[in-house]
């Protein structure tokens, strides 16, 4: 079947030449392709472990091989590796070389850093400037990890001699027994020191209130009695010698008002001392925060309440929201296109749910109905047919009256919306009212995987008979996009009453959106504006 021996021979033959081409392009034994590669030269002061034929790499990627690795006697015995890397990637000035391993046991090869693009561009044949990184040696580290294994040693032989045996161990132990006493000494006097201070707190008010009332009393001795007795003594010196008599009443009068100003500072330090027993007894507040635990502990659980309500406050986030839709048809009822606008106010007591206030207002308005109720009479004062009537209202009867419905629009009037969300995830249902009527609503943010970009899509169904509609009972239902294009502005766009009959209207718009903190950093820098222009005038 196979013809001869001869030719069996030289299928054989060609079928390993083949096999063997193709191995030696796989592994790069032969390449025709060499032009498409430039060659760069490297200096390394150990390149141990590096062979030829190894990969280049730039940023884990393979680019090329190294072409030939031999060493320089005459210059400081330095290793040389030709490198061949694609003339695709460029290296510059400053670009140096580093030998990894892949993995632990895995072959070496030379990572480039191709260095700063606003640097002058290397040539092929040019070799790399900057100098190479050469692997960490497996000898010097092993002979680290020796020197690092008889220090542990030395220290732990050191351990052994010092706490080894049943001495080192018993002293190990009282030592530990006596850290353990002296912590619970000092805790004990801690809490002594605290409840000493605390419970003499107002002690020491009472004895800083002593000190002023001395002061004061010091004060008056100061501004009334002594220049009074000084004064006194000026003048019975002058009048000495001419009337001792007189001398004599005026040194009684002094007497008398130094008397009186030491009664004054006697009842002054008695009504301190009762002041002080009364609290000492526990009399009154101050006696009882200083002389029972339990009213001090009744006044720290207070404060501790009082504490966690603030920090729960300080918890609470809230965000500001408000955009305007502007539509593109004209609206029912109404000759021009209408345009709203939102301004929304979220509460969030924590991450799963949240309160959202809102104002919606209409260029085109809302319908509030008004019902008539009214009879027609001939001139005779029968009541006419009222199918014999015609008109534009729209009418219906009701017994033998005539009852009409009107429908009134208010331009630019206000609806107060008020709903409550829960969220999951990335999902966030929400429920109340909607622009003055019950409905929901489903919140969808959908994710990207970066923070410059968010977009949420939000359905809502609401007005569920269509009250604010002509001869449409349908519910308002409404679909709307928010693409932030950066943190805090967004671009609107979606459908409003798409369900309706006559009032399908397409919107886009833009927003703001911002949360407390947000609105702190403005009032700070308005007030700083403020406060720098009136400073400036």
């Amino acid at each position: 079947m196979w013809g001869k021996v001869e030719t069996r021979v030289g299928v054989f033959v060609l079928a390993a030449l083949c096999v063997f081409a193709y191995m030696g392009f796989h592994i790069g034994a032969f390449r025709f392709d060499r032009a498409r590669y430039a060659n760069y030269t490297l200096y390394f002061k150990d390149i141990s472990g590096l062979s030829r034929k190894a990969d280049v790499k730039i940023s884990g990627v393979k680019v090329g091989w190294v072409k030939d690795v031999r060493l320089l006697p005459d210059d400081g015995m330095k290793a040389e590796a030709q490198v061949m890397i694609l003339k695709d990637y460029a290296l510059y000035a400053d670009a140096y070389a580093m030998v990894r391993q892949d993995g632990l046991l895995g072959p070496r090869y030379i990572e480039i850093v191709t260095g700063d693009p606003l640097l002058n561009q290397l040539e092929p044949g040019d070799r790399l400037a900057r100098p190479s990184t050469e692997p960490a040696s497996v000898d010097e580290l092993l002979i680290q990890f020796k020197k690092i294994a008889d220090n542990v040693y030395d220290v732990t032989e050191s351990m052994k001699d010092a706490i080894g045996g049943d001495d080192g161990k018993e002293q190990l132990r009282h030592l530990f027994d006596n850290l353990a006493s002296s912590a619970e000494r000092l805790a004990a006097v801690s809490d002594v020191v605290e409840r000493t201070l605390v419970r003499n707190e107002d002690n020491l008010d009472a004895l800083l209130s002593i000190g002023t009332n001395v002061q004061r009393v010091t004060a008056k001795l100061e501004d009334d009695v002594l220049p009074t007795f000084q004064d006194s003594i000026d003048r019975i010196a002058t009048v000495f010698d001419r009337d001792f008599g007189s001398v004599a009443s005026r040194i009684d009068v002094t007497a008398q008002a130094i008397e009186e100003a030491s009664v004054q500072a006697r009842d002054g330090l008695r009504n301190i001392t009762a002041i002080s027993e009364k609290i000492n007894e526990g009399q009154g507040l101050l006696g009882k925060l200083i002389n029972e635990d339990e009213t001090y502990r009744d006044l720290r659980v207070a404060i501790s309440g009082f504490r966690n309500y603030l920090t729960k406050l300080d918890r609470i986030q809230i965000v500001f929201d408000s955009h305007f839709e502007s539509m593109q048809r004209h609206a029912e009822n109404y000759r021009n296109e209408d345009s709203k606008g939102y301004f929304d106010v979220r509460i969030h007591p924590n991450e799963d749910y949240f309160y959202m206030l809102q104002l919606a207002t209409s260029e085109k308005g809302f319908a509030y109905r008004e019902q008539v109720d009214r009879q027609y009479l001939d001139d005779c004062g029968v009541p006419v047919n009222v199918n014999q009537i015609d008109g534009d209202r729209f009418r219906f009867l009701a017994g033998d009256r005539l009852t009409e419905r009107i429908d009134v629009y208010k331009r630019n009037s206000i609806k107060i919306g008020l709903q409550f969300g829960k969220i999951f995830g990335d999902v966030a249902v929400r429920f109340g009212l909607f622009e003055g009527s019950a409905g929901v609503a489903v919140d969808v943010d959908i994710p990207f995987n970066t923070d410059k970009f968010r977009w949420v899509t939000s359905f809502e169904a609401f007005d569920m008979r269509g009250w604010n509609r002509r001869d449409d009972r349908r519910p308002h239902l409404k679909w709307i996009n928010k693409m932030f294009v950066m943190r805090n502005i967004y671009l609107a766009f979606g459908a409003d009453d798409f369900a309706s009959k006559h009032n399908a209207n397409a919107f886009f718009g833009a927003g703001i959106r911002f949360g407390d903190d947000g609105v702190k950093y403005f009032l700070s820098s308005f007030s700083g504006l403020g406060c720098s222009s009136f400073g400036g005038n």
